[in-house]
């Protein structure tokens, strides 16, 4: 099974500028250290938050990211929505044979389960709050690093 790591990584990500809320910008550099990544690939899921309306960017040598709301008011769903798709099951890439008993009727038979099971996911994660999370990081933060 494909799993991707995008949602934990936005977490992160968000963790880290609510840590520095106030202090002005976080560089992609300094997220992307604390990550493990590339700072490319930070840069990139920001643009996905950013057009979730969940972080805000500035540009040049002093820019960043900061967080567009208080952690208080993002929810993991909304991180979710942000950086997965809609939904988490996938059907068959091509339609199973019409002709086979079994495959004719298994996408229908598990459209409502697996519909059950992402609203449960989607009820969860909605209940957990950026802040929830941060609370919970106990070590002191560094300074901010400066520049995109």
């Amino acid at each position: 099974m494909l799993s991707s790591s995008r949602f934990i990584v936005a977490i992160h990500a968000l963790s880290v500028l609510a840590r520095y809320a106030g202090r002005g910008p976080v560089c992609s550099n300094q997220v992307a250290q604390s990550v493990n990544t590339n700072p490319v690939v930070i840069r990139r899921l920001m643009s996905d938050l950013e057009k979730a309306n969940l972080v805000t960017s500035a540009a040049g040598r002093t820019g960043g990211f900061s967080l567009a709301r208080a952690p208080e008011g993002i929810s993991l769903a909304d991180i979710y929505r942000a950086v997965e798709d809609e939904t988490i099951f996938r059907m068959h890439k091509t339609d199973p044979d019409s002709d086979c008993p079994v495959g004719s009727q298994i996408c229908k038979v598990l459209a409502g389960p697996l519909h059950a099971a992402e609203a449960a996911l989607a009820a969860s994660l909605a209940g957990t709050t950026l802040k929830d999370i941060t609370v919970r990081i106990t070590a002191p933060a560094a300074p901010v690093a400066q520049g995109v």
